[in-house]
């Protein structure tokens, strides 16, 4: 029994240790990577905090493939790249012009790597976008993580990560858009600048405004907490602004698969958060702003549908629900093409339902 009782005790202190533990403190812990670049010449920018001062310190390097560059930058620093910890991937728009697959190949192979890494498209090259993080008091990476997340919040930009963007580049179904990062007048702050439009694995050179990339969401039914439009309302000459923010959409496709034409319903119910003319409360300004919305959103969600067919970038996974629903009109071959031919009819009905609290 005693004999019994020694071994369970050694045992127990044979899997006591991590055989799997990894110290910081023997590594560059990278939150933030610029890639730009093409095939046979590309160019890398690791940043992370420096082990004694916090800063951000940023390592660049050159490579024939992405899994070069990052083995020259390991010949800069001091300690190993660590890219455990990354959280966000920004790559050069003239760079995503080529299939961004091969970018990212080693981030879907290396399975310390995180699933969860935003990603983004910069306007230009990369290295502006990383310079600014030289002076943060936090992660490179997680300053873009956050605004990134910001404006998935106002509805701007779709929630994705390095996980969904991987299954949607091998799903013919579907299309990604990416967020758009541009500098400032003055080149000293990041602005949003919409989203990226891709057909498959590459950036098509189409950039929807945030106002589009927002339509574009609400088209896809993927309304965040906050969606607001601004417009200007105009009666017995004055010009009066208004704010709505968008509550619920309900969205109904039907197809008819002889004349190639989805009829695309959406009822959006809607709240006023600004209305300086004010009196809503009289059925005759009611209505006329209420139709003087839903005219303008009919505008825009056939505006954003021509230019997504034009691009061939089926962001809103039309393929998909084709391919779900009516396979016979599916085409695998050349979705893209297809997408593109299709006739669609866009219909808006907007309801305001709150009006705020004052009368």
């Amino acid at each position: 029994m005693y004999r019994k009782g020694l071994m369970i005790a050694m045992s127990f202190l044979l899997l006591a240790g991590c055989w799997d533990e990894r110290l910081y403190k023997n590594s560059s812990v990278v939150t933030l990577v610029g890639i730009e670049g093409y095939v046979g010449a590309y160019k890398g920018y690791y940043a992370y905090p420096t082990s004694m001062t916090q800063d951000t310190e940023i390592i660049e390097a050159e490579g024939l493939s992405p899994r070069e560059v990052r083995t020259n930058a390991n010949l800069k620093v001091e300690q190993t790249l660590d890219l455990s910890e990354l959280s966000t991937i920004l790559i050069s728009d003239h760079t995503a012009r080529e299939s961004i697959y091969e970018l990212l190949d080693i981030y879907f192979r290396d399975p310390q790597n995180p699933i969860s890494i935003k990603m983004a498209l910069t306007d230009g090259d990369v290295k502006p976008f990383v310079d600014l993080t030289k002076d943060l008091t936090n992660s490179a990476g997680s300053y873009y993580q956050r605004f990134i997340e910001s404006s998935e919040d106002n509805t701007y930009f779709p929630k994705v990560n390095l996980q969904e963007v991987g299954s949607m580049l091998f799903d013919q179904t579907i299309d990604i858009a990416l967020p758009y990062f541009q500098l400032s007048e003055d080149k000293k702050h990041v602005v949003a600048g919409g989203l990226g439009l891709f057909t498959g694995p590459s950036f098509t050179g189409t950039v929807l405004t945030p106002s589009q990339s927002l339509t574009m969401l609400l088209l896809m039914n993927q309304k965040s907490k906050a969606a607001r439009m601004s417009y200007l309302w105009q009666k017995d000459g004055k010009v009066n602004p208004i704010t709505v923010d968008v509550l619920k959409v309900k969205r109904k496709w039907t197809v008819n698969e002889e004349l190639r034409t989805i009829d695309m319903s959406y009822t959006i119910d809607v709240e006023v958060e600004e209305f300086p003319h004010d009196h809503l409360y009289k059925d005759e300004i009611f209505q006329d702003v209420q139709q003087m919305i839903e005219e303008k959103m009919q505008a825009e969600f056939e505006e954003v549908l021509r230019i997504l067919q034009n691009q061939k970038s089926d962001t809103l996974g039309i393929g998909r629900y084709i391919r779900a629903y009516h396979p016979n009109m599916f085409k695998k071959e050349d979705w893209h093409t297809e997408f593109s031919s299709l006739l669609l009819k866009p219909k808006v009905d907007v309801k305001i339902i709150r009006t705020g609290v004052l009368r």
